[in-house]
């Protein structure tokens, strides 16, 4: 049986002191450090539990013996621990440090994994951290002002011959700024290679029609039509995904515009390279066969959306002035219709994409049944394990402008659906309004237990029930194209 647990501790908050050592150096502590008795460490102690809980190495709790992650990572492993890093700035709040809070993944729940995989490496293997931020992410800003940089510096310092530790950007393509004009360019601090993956006709996306209408925002239309025409299904995935044994995901549970909400399954698209083979909407209306927006003031619409393919296209080729123009076109009649449409729908930001759920599912293919070689396999290829950042989450307008949204837990699961379902109903959703978690339930390969025999364990009494009757949920705000749907 899978494991589902969710660890709550209502007064709960980040630590602030770098590199977030735990305030007990508890007997199993791999790494020297001075105790401090005036810092808390919430978040070391209830990760701690959770593994206390869950019974993981139980013969040897409270010894310096004591490898509860075991389980999953043996020494000589490649381990990827993929938080959530999307982007460096939240404009949805004034306060930078809780902009980031429920933006991105928070360091100190990096540094206790990282501590546990060391632990069960033994000295031999490698760690990696890295993830993909959307196209126009800052990075180096994000790391300084996050504390990421910091503690960076720090754990390449536990670095030995035997096991190797890294840390990167795994994009190919960033967005810049330059004398006001957007500019693409290729990301000059990549570290890793990239694979193309072929799902051909096991790909969600095989059966569909009017391929030619999807859509990727800022990336230019002809290139992602061309991975999913004809037969392919192509994503662009990094060699540091294909190459681990083990995956540590860390997903920041927020509201999101395109799928709803993102957790376990979407926070796995960070591993892809490149975005553009990551089809998120299909152009148009429904009666045109898209999934973009609803059927009214179409003409408008049309133009908007033309205004903005044209963009695209002249990002990819260095145009900035037509970049500008189109830009500033698409911008002025979404302003009309913004007064025409109240909470109006766009760019498939709202209940009715039936687009990004296809690219979230494949991309979990790949994670699970891809091997080093970018071959599909029948067999699952490596383990994943699921660590939800729940101290503090992302209402409103998420992803990429969240809303502060204190909740005061971390969520553990080794089976992404079972995390996902759980999430949702946290959040007080019904997960039958999400396609993505939908279609999941209904995936063989990813779900392989029924769904009745979900089960979330917690330390406090009211969430050790069966998933579907959670009734106690923490009333998270929906993005505005999802309001009165879920």
């Amino acid at each position: 049986m899978p494991k589902v647990f969710f660890e709550w501790l209502e007064q709960s908050e980040y630590p602030r002191t770098l590199p977030y050592d735990p305030e007990v150096k508890y007997p199993e502590c791999p790494f020297e450090f001075a105790v401090s008795s005036s810092e808390k460490n919430d978040i070391y102690r209830m990760i701690r539990e959770i593994f206390i809980a869950n019974d993981m190495d139980r013969e040897n709790v409270d010894t310096a013996k004591w490898n509860p992650l075991g389980e999953y990572i043996v020494p000589g492993n490649v381990v990827l621990i993929k938080p959530n890093m999307v982007s460096h700035v939240n404009i949805a709040e004034k306060d930078k440090k809780k902009g980031l809070d429920c933006l991105i993944t928070h360091p100190s729940v990096v540094r206790c994994l990282f501590d546990y995989v060391y632990i069960a490496l033994q000295g031999r293997g490698k760690i990696i951290i890295a993830d993909a931020p959307v196209q126009n992410c800052d990075f180096e800003i994000l790391l300084k002002d996050s504390g990421y940089k910091e503690l960076f510096c720090y754990l390449k310092r536990k670095e030995t011959l035997d096991l190797s530790i890294d840390f990167a950007d795994l994009r190919e393509t960033v967005l810049y700024w330059s004398n006001g004009e957007m500019r693409q360019c290729e990301n000059p601090k990549k570290k890793y290679k990239s694979v193309v993956v072929d799902l051909g006709e096991e790909s969600f996306f095989y059966d569909i029609k009017n391929k030619k209408k999807l859509r990727v925002t800022n990336y230019a239309a002809r290139d992602t039509i061309t991975h999913h025409i004809n037969g392919k299904n192509e994503y662009c995935v990094s060699e540091a995904l294909l190459d681990a044994d083990v995956i540590v995901n860390i997903p920041k549970p927020k509201t999101h515009r395109i799928a709803g909400y993102t957790a376990a399954l979407k926070n796995m698209i960070g591993t892809n390279t490149r975005k553009e083979y990551l089809p998120h909407h299909r152009q148009g209306g429904e009666k045109s066969g898209g999934d973009e927006y609803l059927d009214s003031n179409q003409i408008l619409k049309y133009m908007n959306t033309k205004g903005n393919d044209v963009k695209n296209w002249a990002l990819k080729y260095q145009f900035a002035h037509v970049t500008k123009i189109a830009n500033d076109f698409s911008r002025r009649i979404g302003r009309v219709l913004n007064r025409k449409e109240e909470n109006r729908k766009q760019f498939g930001m709202w209940y009715g994409n039936d687009t990004i759920w296809r690219s979230i599912l494949d991309v979990n293919h790949i994670v699970y049944f891809c091997n080093r070689n970018g071959i599909m396999c029948k067999e699952k290829q490596r383990k994943v394990i699921h660590f939800g950042d729940m101290i503090v989450c992302g209402e409103k307008e998420g992803p990429l402008q969240p809303s502060y949204k204190k909740v005061g837990g971390i969520l553990f699961s080794d089976h992404p659906i079972m995390f996902d379902y759980c999430v949702v109903k946290l959040m007080g959703f019904h997960y039958k309004k999400f396609p993505v978690l939908v279609n999941a339930l209904k995936d063989k390969l990813l779900m392989e237990e029924d769904n009745e025999k979900m089960m979330l364990r917690s330390n406090v009494e009211r969430y050790n029930v069966a998933v579907e009757e959670i009734k106690d949920n923490f009333a998270f705000e929906p993005t505005t194209g999802w309001k009165g749907h879920i």
